[in-house]
This record gives structure tokens, C-alpha cells and sequence, in this order.
């Protein structure tokens, strides 16, 4: 303990010297005492001292600095597993009611010695122990990751961990471990570890999106235990009504069956499908033998036109690319042979561009559609740099150029792994000599000649009358698609560059003032959020009016919102939705003008919970001998408890912490001033000083 002061000390010394003068002068001039016997002068002398020096000691604002000790309980977390897989047993009703009795009785139990903290998880972490146990995933690491996160800091006594071991989220939970290996986990053993009699679709392969009259495959991965020799039928079906069914005969006591359906996109729009398999006689749950999907069914890939001056194995690089797209439909020509309107096409790649042509000049000269121009050896350079697509000037000679990534270039968000594929890719053969390029542009990569880095583009984009561009200012990027497959044994890195420039060109950017966003797909584990905008005729963002949003389930059933303003847009939680299609739409007005959007989207079932419901006890075994706990059954509750009230080791913290107190905080001082006075003025008035 310690004083600190916020004046210099000398003033403790001046006010002591004031208060003396001031309290011997007031008793050596006072001749109404003169009478009084010595010691009564001193004893008031003293008593006024006292009180003038401790009210002036106040005034300099001294601080006390000293150190408090504080004890700090361990701490025990009671995390209870709350997903479906757990009530998937014989026990189901016991799970439910008379655990959850006991597990509270056990917790207010060690209250008594320890501070408890009770947690509910699965995919997210609660407050409470319900008894609902209707989550979709089960998480334990991040569970576990919470307490260490937020705890961080605190006396972690013991983690009691409540699960069936079986997780199908987040990283195998023994690795989680390794942040707080001496914090001890006692893991309680739920489920059931018997090797259970079932058959279970366990898997659906699908595309998200079909387009209109094309046929798309279906495969049902179906696993069965415990049902050797058994016939079973897989049907699909789509609003009650059967599509296809095939039936397949079981070999193994346990094994995975593939069977494949083939279907046809016949009508536009979200479309559910469900697939199912036999119920047979002997299994745990039917709840896993039926699984929906859903398609995107669409009419309108993207067209693209391939125009090109001669054969070059770059376009055949190309078409793969834009082939292997389910979302682009190309046509291919020789620029001398391309005839008709233009405006049908999204994107139009020319290589070696040739003037001569009328329909594609009259294209290039106005840019009405989006183009990716490569430019080889042979193009047309003086056409070209009149068309105002970010060079000028004339190529004079042959270089072989190398692709350096710009990166502060964020217009198209690539992988790392594209962009040093292609650092690394053969040179483009580039037409060089007194070309000039536009600071304007965007640049995906310079140009390289050897280990010198130039300033000279390569690879840019840019926007002309409202419809974007690119240039690719060379010819030879079949082989970078060759360089990829033997890099890599694939050429998906090659596929994703051309496919994503592909697509931001093909892109209209919406200028629509109002605008909803919201995504196509959702999981019935996610938080469906919605956000609009609205734009004002200067195109700023505002969130003056009201905007109404109605949700309609495949029932029919309408959810009415109101949108809340967040910053200067509007933003919407619907929080978790069951399963099934769902159709929107958001309503405004402003200025007298009314603003509406509409569309549809998907929730898709989750059966994560139901695929695999033999508890996994060696995990959690593992996870207590790693840790220095122990494993238990729920009906050993009252012996972990004991175990746990036994530990010698999880101990209180005590610890000393620093506090600074204002001296004129403590109250006895006023008290104590108020004291000597009223003691003071007593004297007086009984020995005759008034």
C-alpha cells in the first residue's frame, strides 16, 4: 500500500505548518480561556489541528494504491449435446425427460463448491438444457472452441461433455484439445454403440440447375446394414407421382449401393423430386429411408459467339471451356462467314480480329455487346486500336511475352492457384512496336519478357457505352491449357481463368433502383438473410421508405415482414426455414412510384443427424484419457460428481489485484473531522469558551 500524489509532497509539510499557526494562533489570542486549565488548551489545540490539516490533506487529491485479494472458483462447463441423432435411440424418452432432471441435479450440486456454467450445442452453442433435441448438425469442436475462447482467461476447472460422439461439422474434436490439453474433460457417454439394422439413403448427387428439355443424371447413394439377401426398391418421385423406381438386391451384411436415374428438365422453375427406398421389417428408423432434392429448371443459357480470322488451336481451347458449361450455349464462325444480327449473343470472343466483315465492324466500332478480343499475330491492330478498347498504335514485330499477375487487381476475385499456374505458364506470342495503353484499364497481368518485369499490360479489362471488354494481347493460351495438365493433371486452374472472365463479361450490371438480394439456396441450418437497396434519380442509396416483404411457403401459407434499416439499405432476418420451395416478393414506394421484386428460392432438408446413429464412445474415450478426465455412462452422474469434488487439483485462484482509492472517498475521515469539531465545540461550551 502506497500514497501517490497529485501535487508535490511539499504541500503535505506547508499544510501541516498552516494548520499549526492557524490553530496556535486562534488559542493564544482567544482571552475568553485564559482561565481554562493548560491541558484543555492543548487538547482543543490538538483537536483543531487535526481537523484543519486533515481537511487541507483532502483538497490535494491524494490516491491510496493497494492490492485487494480476491479468490476466483474453478469453473465447470456442462455442455449437453442437443442434436437429433441423440433421441434416435430405444432410450429417446429417458434423453428427454428424466436425464435432463439428472444432469440439473448434478450441476446444482458441484454449484456448492465450483461456479457451473450449462451450455446446449450442436451447430451453435445456447444458454440452456433443452429438451427439444431438433439441431440439424453436431459441431463438438466448436463447442469447445467457444469455452477457450471466452474463458480464456478464467480458472477452467473441468469440462463435462455430454454427446453420442458423432459429429458431422467442423474438425475431428481431438485436435481441438490441443489448445488447452491440461483442462480435463469428463465426457458422458450417450447413444447407443450397438451396430444398428437399417437402410438409409446416405447420399444424393445432383446438379443444381437444368435447362429446359435437356436430361440431367440423379445418383442415390444407399447404404445398408444388417440386410444381406434382401431385395430393395429405390423410387423417385415428384409430387406424389412416381417417375422412376429401380429394384436392387443386397450382397453384404453392410455396404454402400450406387443407383443411377436419368430425368428430363420439362418445365421452367424450382422442382422437387423425392427418392426413397423399401421399409423393411427389422429397421431402427424409416426417417433416413427418404430424402427430397431440388432442381433449378432454366431456360436461358448465356449465347456466346466464337469468331474467328483462321483455324487456331487456341479457339479449340476455348470451345472445351465454354462446352464444359452447362450455362453457355456457343456458336462457333469464321468471321468471313458470320452473317445476320449480332444481338442475340451475350458475349462475342474474336480472335485475330479482321476488318471486313460489316455485321461484326458495325459491332466492334459501337461495342452494343460485351467482347473478350484475343490478339494475335494476324489481327487487324489499326481496326482495332480505332475501336477505343484501351490501346493505340501499330504492332511491328513478334515477342514472346510471359503473364506477370497484377496484384491489386480485384475486379474478378481469382484463386492463388490460378494466378501461378500462370506466371509460371509458356509465353504468348504479342505483336509489339509503337503501341500505347490507356491508364484507365484494369489490368489482370503485365506483360514479362524473360526475368524483367514490364508496366505494359497483357491481360485488362475495361467498360465502353455501358458493356464491359477484354483483352488478351496475344495468341497461345492453348498452351497454358497444356502447361496446366501437365503441371496438375487437370486443367481446372486454365478452365477457371477463361470461364471467370467469361462470366464477368457476360454480366449485365443491374442499374435497377431497387434491388433485393438474396440467394437461391439455403440449408435448413442457415440464416436466411435478405438485403435490399433502394436508389434515388442520382442513383444514392437511400432508406427512407418502408419496405414490405411477404414469404410464401409451398403450402401457401404467407409470412408478412417489414424491412429494418440498417446504414443506408434494409436488411431482413427470416432465421431458419423448414425444407421446401419458397416464392417472395418486396414492396415499396417512393415519390409516388411504386418499386416491387419477386422470385423464389430453395431450403433444402438436412439428414446429417439421421445418416450414421451408432455413437462413437472411442472418440470420447480418447478424448478423456488425452485430457486427464474420465469417461462415464449417465448413470454414473453421482460418481463424477464425487470425482469431481474430490480432485485435489482443480483448486480456487487467489490472486491479488491493484485498486486506487481517492482519500477523500473514505467516509471515516469526514466522520473523524466531524469528531475532533463537535469534541472541540463541547469543551468550549462547558468550560465557558462561548
Amino acid at each position: 500500500m502506497k500514497l501517490l500524489f497529485t501535487y508535490q509532497p511539499a504541500w503535505i509539510f506547508l499544510i501541516i505548518v498552516l494548520a499549526l499557526a492557524y490553530s496556535f494562533t486562534l488559542y493564544y489570542r482567544e482571552k475568553i480561556l485564559v482561565d481554562l486549565k493548560k491541558y484543555w488548551l492543548w487538547i482543543l489545540f490538538a483537536f483543531r489541528f487535526l481537523s484543519v490539516a486533515i481537511i487541507g490533506l483532502l483538497c490535494l487529491g491524494i490516491i491510496l494504491e493497494k492490492f485487494n485479494n480476491k479468490s476466483q472458483k474453478p469453473i465447470i462447463f456442462i455442455v449437453q449435446d442437443q442434436s437429433e441423432s441423440i433421441i434416435q435411440t430405444k432410450d429417446s424418452s429417458y434423453y428427454k425427460g428424466a436425464y435432463l432432471k439428472e444432469l440439473q441435479i448434478f450441476s446444482n450440486h458441484l454449484a456448492n463448491k465450483f461456479e457451473t456454467i450449462n451450455y446446449g450445442f450442436s451447430n451453435v452453442v445456447t444458454n440452456e438444457l433443452d429438451s427439444s433435441y431438433d439441431h440439424k448438425l453436431t459441431d463438438v469442436s466448436m463447442a469447445l472452441n467457444q469455452i477457450y475462447d471466452q474463458y480464456a482467461n478464467r480458472n477452467i476447472g473441468a469440462i463435462v461433455l455430454a454427446t453420442d460422439g458423432i459429429y458431422n461439422q467442423g474438425q475431428n474434436p481431438v485436435y481441438t484439445l490441443n489448445r488447452k490439453p491440461t483442462v480435463p474433460i469428463y465426457t458422458i457417454g450417450l447413444g447407443d454403440t450397438a451396430v444398428l439394422k437399417d437402410v438409409l439413403i446416405a447420399d444424393l448427387i445432383h446438379n443444381d440447375i437444368a435447362f429446359l428439355g435437356n436430361d440431367f443424371p440423379v445418383q442415390v447413394n444407399i447404404h445398408q446394414r444388417g440386410f444381406k439377401g434382401k431385395t430393395l426398391k429405390v423410387s423417385l418421385m415428384q409430387g406424389g407421382k412416381l417417375l422412376q423406381s429401380k429394384s436392387i438386391q443386397t450382397k453384404g451384411e453392410e455396404e454402400d449401393i450406387i443407383v443411377d436415374f436419368t430425368l428430363n428438365a420439362k418445365s421452367i422453375g424450382y422442382r422437387k423430386y423425392m427418392v426413397s427406398v423399401t421399409h423393411l421389417a427389422e429397421e431402427f428408423t424409416y426417417r433416413n429411408n427418404e430424402k427430397n432434392f431440388y432442381m433449378n429448371i432454366m431456360d436461358g443459357r448465356q449465347k456466346i459467339l466464337l469468331t474467328y480470322s483462321g483455324t487456331h488451336p487456341d479457339i479449340g481451347a476455348i470451345k472445351y471451356v465454354i462446352k464444359n458449361n452447362d450455362n453457355y450455349d456457343v456458336d462457333a464462325s469464321a468471321i468471313v462467314d458470320l452473317k445476320g444480327d449480332l444481338k442475340g449473343y451475350d458475349l462475342i470472343i474474336m480472335h485475330n480480329y479482321q476488318k471486313g466483315n460489316p455485321v461484326l465492324d458495325e459491332m466492334v466500332k459501337t461495342n452494343a455487346t460485351p467482347v473478350l478480343n484475343i490478339i494475335g499475330l494476324n489481327a487487324d491492330l489499326n481496326a482495332l486500336s480505332n475501336a477505343n478498347i484501351g490501346f493505340s498504335g501499330q504492332g511491328g514485330k513478334k515477342e514472346d511475352v510471359s503473364f506477370s499477375p497484377n496484384p491489386n487487381f480485384n475486379e474478378i476475385i481469382y484463386p492463388a492457384e490460378v494466378m501461378q499456374m500462370l506466371s509460371k505458364a509458356p509465353p504468348l506470342a504479342t505483336p509489339q512496336g509503337n503501341m500505347k495503353f490507356s491508364g484507365g484499364v484494369n489490368v489482370i497481368g503485365f506483360q514479362k519478357i524473360g526475368n524483367i518485369n514490364l508496366t505494359k499490360p497483357l491481360v485488362y479489362v475495361n467498360e465502353k457505352r455501358n458493356n464491359r471488354y477484354a483483352v488478351i494481347l496475344g495468341e497461345g493460351i492453348w498452351r497454358w491449357r497444356l502447361f496446366d495438365q501437365m503441371q496438375h493433371e487437370s486443367t481446372e486452374n486454365f478452365e477457371i481463368f477463361i470461364s471467370k472472365l467469361i462470366t464477368y463479361l457476360a454480366v449485365k450490371e443491374n442499374k435497377d433502383p431497387f434491388k433485393v438480394n438474396i440467394l437461391n439456396e439455403y440449408n435448413e441450418t442457415d440464416q436466411v438473410l435478405v438485403r435490399a437497396e433502394l436508389y434515388n434519380a442520382s442513383y444514392d442509396l437511400i432508406n427512407t421508405p418502408e419496405v414490405k416483404f411477404t414469404l410464401k411457403d409451398e403450402d401457401g401459407k404467407e409470412l408478412n415482414n417489414v424491412f429494418y434499416r440498417s446504414s443506408a439499405a434494409y436488411e431482413l432476418n427470416l432465421g431458419n426455414l423448414n425444407q421446401g420451395i419458397y416464392s417472395w416478393e418486396a414492396k415499396t414506394t417512393f415519390n409516388g412510384k411504386v418499386f416491387n421484386k419477386k422470385g423464389t428460392f430453395i431450403v433444402k432438408e438436412s439428414k446429417l443427424e439421421l445418416a450414421y446413429l451408432t455413437a462413437n464412445h472411442r472418440l470420447l474415450k480418447n478424448m478423456s484419457q488425452l485430457t486427464g478426465g474420465q469417461f462415464m455412462l449417465p448413470a454414473q452422474l453421482d460418481e463424477l460428481e464425487q470425482v469431481l469434488l474430490n480432485r485435489e487439483d482443480i483448486l480456487p485462484i487467489t490472486y491479488q489485484e491493484k485498486a486506487f482509492d481517492d482519500l477523500i472517498d473514505y467516509k471515516w475521515l469526514f466522520f473523524m473531522v466531524v469528531l475532533f469539531l463537535s469534541v472541540e465545540w463541547f469543551i468550549r461550551k462547558f468550560q465557558g469558551g462561548y
